[in-house]
């Protein structure tokens, strides 16, 4: 019997502790932006509280009701914040920024108003910051309806989004802009580019996005425009179990009978193949002729093949969503528990109909130069994507420790079909084609990270260990042209006709270990130091194989490609016509890259007075990158390398900022760097890669060097109220060897990486936010907001080289090939602009949120400047993209008694404005490429408890 009563109490005291709630926070101290350690938090009048770790959280376990909460820290103003409402099984959130005790003033007593805003404390993070930082937050995300990052970084200030998933940072992209997760960088998935697809990123899984526009030497050294930082959190702050979906439906795509779509695998729905697009033979064992094999055997290699090669007419679905997650903090008698476990999925439908591609070239007419249409293109274009991410961490603190560890894997895989007609004029073979692509692209990162955190006294230890496998396939990609040169029917291979498909996988390592240790010398002098260690490791394959043209004349009948790859079109060595499988895989198209980091650092945080605050230090980076796979001799010859080494290279370097606070809330911050830049691996290799679609062949120039930049920034910033300000940010930037993809003068349609001379770029950033309450108290709920940039960048065309002088075996310069063109150096430009820099970007919205009847809306626009996208080469003018004028529009309304579902509507695009580049042309301008993306409404719900 007293064992059973026991067992009563004891579930009974389980019971009534379970139905207490939490009151959790953050505690900053308002000087330096930073957490404070060691506040102490109690019930008024009690014992009951918890002291702040190193992080400055706490977390104490409350009955229901109304209490009152005492802040203290030695040194600092006393804050007592009354009538905190706590309810059974939930969290209160309060997060409180102290201040110092100067003048040994009484507490401060305020009346709790339980309002969460991570703008308002990111915008915090922004003001103490040692660096010049911008950012979004989560409830930025949520407010504005931004379900992948891609949409959500357009709105940070001096950021643009190049192809709806490539960001660039003051006008810089590519290898000047990093990106990182959870402060440790990520790679690239795409083996023709040097940065990160951020639309692979759904805002789900993310609490805030920090973007550094400037260096400090904790940071890599290996970014210029900016460092995009990705976090997550660790330590949820209550616990709750959401599960949301919704719809989106485009009159332009959705629902349309003319869809474009061909069978795949099984799985594509999960974004990746099954195998069903698998290379059918071992590589290296069909480069054939006619004459090498037997027709068995030529039969039984193509038949091996899938034989579909044209998409088919069906029906489109919209978009589809779904995500579920769950997350919660346990408070132990020793330590806090955090977990997240999370799971989103995404299925877009795109269908650009009267998609459009043009070539136009320079032509001489006696003493003029005219234009001339090259070819022209013109049909549908379809893709279904589909992209779904799960995160799960797990993490534990002490007083003085964190250890934790997250998971996170991201799945996505597009299906595309292409259905144009290609008419190429007289300048380039004049012909008639059909042309059918269908291709499937799948990527996907795997991130496994350990972190820890250590407090010992004045001495604070953090490291971080990430390691990443990345993978980008494209498997069978179907290349079909059939040609109909005077359009009578009699349909060929040759003359701009072919049947090609290759197979492309990129593999990469990549693992970090992060080290860094900070030490209070004392009050206003802080040191920090550490070091980085990183190795990447890259594999890149690419088989190509064809059907060869010459052995197929007077054996196609229609221009429905599904219609070629029948049995009695198969070769036939009693007429040598047929269709026959070879291989023609280039040597040079597989290479192994090998990158290893060593990077130290050395900084000093001291506060001279107590308006001026300096950073310094020097950070030494030695990076080595060797290559395995082929160059090519001066004789033309290819040679097999293995591990040779292509960049060696150690660098000092050396960083300075000051900030001066003219008032608590005004900043003025100054500061020189210096950074550098390096060349990817496909740039240091000898590689040969063809884009069917956008006609551009790349090739590789392994005696491309390393960049080095001169940063240097002002910014003068004001924070008026909580979640409000106002800043100006001035900029310059010198580049040393700026490297950029430069066209061949005698092939324009062939880019390669150079050293530039010389080059610059310099600019002027404006931000401001501000509720508009001060109009009338009906406008309390309202706030607008505006970034702008200016941008102007400068290349010295004399330095950028684009080929060889056949008499002299001189090199020749951008500027003297157009020079050499004209007969002529009147009208010829020596500078242009950086490639992809937009000369302006603007954002702007308004919000309105109101948190007693669960209402909030907003209203977005975005537009950026006419940007140089592709570089004139001598007779091929320049191509710019048109501004695109994003207006964006959400209202979501909060359900139920205790708000926990919601609705909402989005609607983008709202002008209908299309995606347009252009050729700029002496007297007009020519369309290069359009699509029509149209207007898109989507309707979401989620539950949360």
């Amino acid at each position: 019997m007293r064992n059973l009563i026991t067992a009563f109490f004891l579930l009974l005291t389980c019971y009534l502790h379970a139905q207490n709630g939490f009151l959790r926070g953050q505690v900053i101290d308002e000087t330096t932006g930073e957490p404070l350690f060691g506040a102490t938090v109690v019930k008024q009048g009690t014992t009951i509280g918890a002291v702040t770790d190193f992080d400055g959280n706490f977390s104490i376990s409350l009955p229901p009701g109304s209490h009152t909460i005492v802040f203290q820290s030695v040194g600092f103003v006393n804050i007592v914040i009354e009538n905190v409402k706590i309810e059974p099984d939930k969290a209160t959130v309060l997060d409180i920024v102290m201040k110092e005790d100067v003048q040994t003033l009484g507490a401060v007593v305020v009346t709790a108003e339980v309002v969460k805003s991570s703008d308002a404390g990111l915008l915090l993070v922004q003001k103490k910051s040692i660096n010049t930082i911008d950012g979004i937050s989560s409830s930025t995300f949520r407010r504005v309806g931004d379900n992948d990052l891609s949409m959500a970084m357009k709105r940070v200030t001096g950021v643009t989004v190049q192809g709806g998933k490539y960001v660039y940072v003051r006008g810089l992209g590519d290898r000047y802009t990093k990106t990182a997760l959870n402060g440790m960088i990520v790679p690239g998935l795409d083996p023709d580019r040097n940065d990160v697809q951020i639309d692979i990123f759904p805002t789900g899984v993310l609490e805030n996005v920090v973007v550094y526009k400037t260096f400090s030497p904790n940071l890599t050294g290996d970014f210029t425009g900016g460092l995009v930082d990705i976090q997550t959190k660790a330590f949820p702050d209550e616990k709750s179990t959401s599960i949301s979906f919704g719809f989106g439906f485009n009159p332009d795509m959705h629902f349309n009978d003319r869809y474009l779509s061909y069978e795949g695998s099984s799985t594509d729905f999960l974004g990746f193949d099954d195998g069903q697009r698998s290379i059918p033979v071992e590589p290296g064992t069909i480069q054939q002729t006619r004459f090498d094999v037997s027709q068995e055997e030529l039969i039984e290699s193509t038949d091996s093949f899938d034989p579909l090669l044209g998409a088919s007419r069906q029906t489109s679905f919209m978009n589809s969503n779904f995500s579920i997650s769950h997350r919660n903090q346990i408070q132990g008698e020793k330590l806090n528990w955090g977990y997240n476990a999370l799971l989103t999925y995404r299925n877009n439908v795109s269908f650009l109909q009267d998609f459009e591609r043009n070539n136009f070239e320079r032509i001489r007419i006696g003493e003029n130069i005219d234009i001339a249409r090259d070819f022209s293109s013109r049909g549908d274009l379809a893709s279904n994507e589909v992209i779904w991410s799960g995160l799960i961490s797990l993490a534990a603190k002490a007083d003085n420790t964190t250890i934790g560890t997250n998971f996170l894997h991201i799945q996505n895989g597009v299906s595309s079909s292409l259905n144009r007609t290609i008419n190429q004029s007289s300048l380039n073979n004049p012909n008639f084609i059909y042309n059918d692509i269908l291709s499937y692209t799948q990527r996907s990162l795997t991130n496994g990270m350990l972190f820890g955190k250590h407090q010992f006294n004045k001495l604070r230890v953090e490291w971080t260990n990430s390691l990443i496998f990345s993978r980008q396939y494209e498997p069978d990609y179907r290349d079909t042209r059939i040609g109909d040169q005077e359009r009578d029917g009699n349909f060929r291979l040759d003359n701009g006709g072919q049947m090609e498909r290759f197979w492309r996988e990129l593999n990469e390592v990549n693992e970090s270990f992060k080290l860094d240790f900070i030490y209070d010398l004392n009050s206003k002098n802080k040191l920090k130091f550490g070091g980085l260690f990183n190795y990447r490791d890259r594999e890149f394959d690419l088989f190509e194989f064809e059907y060869p043209r010459g052995t197929t004349n007077g054996i196609i009948t229609s221009i429905d490609p599904n219609e070629l790859l029948v049995s009695e079109n198969y070769f036939d060595p009693n007429t040598s016509r047929g269709f026959f499988i070879t291989e023609k895989t280039a040597e040079s198209n597989q290479y192994e890259g090998i990158q290893t980091v060593f990077a130290g650092y050395l900084m000093n945080e001291m506060q001279i007075t107590d308006k001026l605050k300096s950073i310094y230090g020097v950070r030494l980076e030695k990076a080595e990158i060797k290559y395995t796979g082929t160059v090519t001799e001066d004789d033309g010859s290819l040679l097999a390398v293995n591990d040779e080494t292509t960049l060696d290279e150690t660098n000092l370097l050396p960083s300075l900022n000051l900030i001066y606070s003219l008032t608590n809330d005004i900043n003025i911050r100054a500061s020189y760097n210096k950074t550098l830049a390096r060349p990817s691996f496909k740039e240091k290799a000898e590689v040969f890669i063809d884009d069917p679609v956008s006609d551009l062949i790349f090739i590789g120039n392994v005696d491309t060097e390393q960049a080095e930049i001169d940063n240097y920034d002002l910014r003068g910033e004001y924070f008026f109220k909580s979640g409000e300000m106002v800043s100006l940010s001035f900029f310059y930037k010198n580049f040393k060897n700026h490297i950029a993809l430069v066209a061949f003068e005698n092939g324009p349609n062939q880019i390669t990486p150079r050293n530039v001379g010389s080059a610059q770029a310099f600019g002027v950033e404006f931000e401001m936010r501000k509720r508009l309450g001060f109009i009338s108290s009906r406008f309390q709920n309202f706030m607008i907001g505006t970034n702008l940039s200016l941008v102007q960048s400068r290349v010295d065309r004399r330095t950028v080289t684009v080929g060889v002088d056949g008499a002299t075996g001189e090199e020749v310069s951008e500027y003297q090939s157009e020079v050499n063109y004209r007969n002529t150096e009147e009208g010829v430009e020596d500078t242009r602009d950086m490639s992809f820099q937009a000369p302006y970007a603007i954002n702007a919205f308004l919000n309105y949120e109101s948190f007693e009847n669960g209402l909030s809306a907003n209203l977005s626009y975005n537009v950026q400047g006419e940007t140089l996208t592709y570089v004139s080469a001598a007779f091929v003018p320049e191509v710019y993209t048109r501004p695109f004028n994003s207006l964006n529009f959400k209202i979501g309304k909060k359900l139920g008694k205790e708000q926990n579902s919601s609705i909402s509507l989005t609607i983008r695009n709202i002008l209908d404005d299309e995606e347009e580049l252009f050729y700029r042309l002496e007297s007009n301008e020519e369309t290069f490429s359009l699509r029509r993306p149209g207007t898109q409404y989507s309707v979401s719900y989620s539950f949360s408890f």
